[in-house]
């Protein structure tokens, strides 16, 4: 049982953190300049997860869940592109989908603009994985970023355990620190 949620968990995680790669993420903050446009650069991102959620799972797999995910936040810094900057939603569709192998994703809701963001990513599994659906609803400004993050899945099933929903609530805070280094890339 171990091996399947270990995945499982590890494919939510990693979708989180795409999620904060992607946008470069900024901290606590809410949105001022509703025609702010997000600025290219060095961000600096954090990723927190605050709860995981079965709730018709029995509690030995529930107890199996919350121990498998570290509730640490993970940091992050990534250098953000002009050309990411110009299109956010975009570059979070391109890093998801390179940063969650084996799941096809596509864009649902898409909006990220005027210091408002809600976007949706529903990720088929190309590898017998169970789909993945990630949700962030948010804020930003030039400089800084901070969204509520879902995803929702399920466990694998088994032979001998059957498939149970999961949601996992997350949030993104994140913050530019600066210009990217020479020849930085993502």
């Amino acid at each position: 049982m171990r091996p399947p949620l270990a995945v499982l968990l590890a494919l939510a995680a990693a979708a989180c953190n795409g999620q904060a790669a992607r946008n470069g993420a900024a901290g606590g903050e809410q949105a001022v300049a509703p025609t702010s446009a997000m600025r290219a650069g060095m961000w600096e991102t954090q990723m927190r997860i605050l709860s995981i959620d079965a709730p018709d799972a029995p509690s030995e797999i529930q107890d199996t869940l919350r121990a498998g995910i570290a509730t640490a936040p993970v940091f992050d810094r990534t250098c953000m592109t002009p050309a990411e900057a110009a299109d956010p939603a975009g570059a979070f569709r391109d890093r998801s989908q390179r940063e969650n192998g084996g799941f096809d994703c596509q864009p649902g809701e898409s909006v990220f603009t005027g210091g408002r963001i809600r976007m949706v990513l529903n990720c088929r599994s190309t590898n017998g994985q169970p789909d993945l659906r990630q949700a962030m609803v948010g804020t930003y400004t030039a400089d800084r970023f901070q969204a509520a993050v879902t995803g929702e899945t399920a466990t694998p099933a088994t032979d001998m355990v059957q498939s149970y929903s999961v949601r996992i609530a997350s949030t993104l805070t994140g913050r530019r620190i600066g210009d990217c280094p020479a020849g930085a890339a993502n």
